[in-house]
């Protein structure tokens, strides 16, 4: 289906809304229904930033989104991290028989450039079968706790917990080598966590257990204001409608690059204007930065 025969379809849908005691237009999601696809405690950080923008009352549905990829790895993620969002979202339309959905991932991981930096980077997806749309926005965080050991029964590990900021975000425990099983998951006292290096140590095959942070939200504190301001990205890109077709979700979908250096000339790998496009047609404008000149430090000719 062509983006024409998209806006056609949803023409009636597309129609500005008017709020009949104020004559003021109010935006075609004001008052709608969305399902947030989450068992990890996600709506607070997301429902209200989408309601406050553009009036969309957002519920929360359970489904089984650990089915689609989790962090400790008993479930391989196989997709992209867009791809695996769009899909938790579809899970939670299908079950809630709405056509507006909204789902987050996660990934968290070593910085390319800077291996000792953990960064989190959050995804948040609002898909509209009625439109045939999906928008997303992201957030990177950098004050993620995410630690890990392997530790022996009887090892001293108050290190360890000090710098996992223990129990005020959960653990997860399971065999160092060997086994994959059993996984011991949202750990947040210490009679817990002996029980579960017992239990993981004696079948491990160098009798030690792999202690790491819970990194599902509801258990990791310092990972929820990351979706939270990814929640925020999404609900201002969908306040934005398309100037052409008028459908939500206006924003940047490209950067170009090449900004000339202050003082050669030549051409910085920096961006010289955002890109901004239109989820569902060809729609697009160009709007340049107001950085006209790079700093020589930035330029690999003058600081090589």
């Amino acid at each position: 289906m062509s983006a024409d025969d998209r806006r056609a379809g949803a023409s009636n849908y597309l129609t500005p809304l008017v709020d009949l005691a104020t004559g003021a237009l109010r935006h075609r999601y004001h008052g709608r229904r969305g399902v947030l696809a989450t068992q990890h405690q996600k709506l607070s950080l997301i429902g209200p930033a989408l309601h406050d923008a553009v009036g969309l009352n957002v519920d929360d549905i359970a489904v089984d989104t650990d089915s689609l990829g989790t962090f400790t790895g008993d479930v391989t993620r196989t997709g992209t991290p867009w791809d695996t969002a769009v899909a938790k979202a579809r899970l939670g339309m299908q079950v809630a028989g709405c056509p507006i959905g909204l789902a987050s991932e996660g990934s968290i991981g070593s910085h390319a450039e800077a291996p000792f930096v953990i960064r989190s980077v959050e995804l948040v997806v609002l898909v509209d079968d009625e439109l045939n749309v999906v928008v997303g926005e992201a957030e990177t965080g950098y004050d993620i706790v995410a630690v890990a050991d392997d530790v022996a029964v009887g090892d001293a590990i108050d290190h360890l917990l000090v710098r996992a900021r223990f129990p005020e975000h959960a653990l997860t425990v399971r065999p160092a080598t060997g086994p994959t099983h059993p996984i011991f998951k949202g750990i947040n006292t210490l009679r817990a966590l002996d029980q579960a290096i017992r239990e993981c140590a004696s079948v491990s095959s160098d009798q030690r257990a792999h202690v790491e942070t819970d990194l599902r939200a509801h258990q990791c504190p310092t990972r929820r204001p990351v979706i939270a301001r990814a929640a925020h990205r999404l609900a201002a890109r969908l306040a934005a409608c398309c100037p052409d077709c008028n459908t939500p979700g206006w924003g940047i979908t490209q950067l170009e690059f090449g900004v000339p250096c202050g003082y050669c000339g030549r051409s910085v790998h920096l961006p010289r204007a955002d890109v901004l496009g239109c989820a569902a047609c060809s729609a697009t404008r160009t709007v340049p930065r107001e950085q006209a000149f790079a700093d020589p430090a930035r330029c690999d000719w003058c600081n090589p």
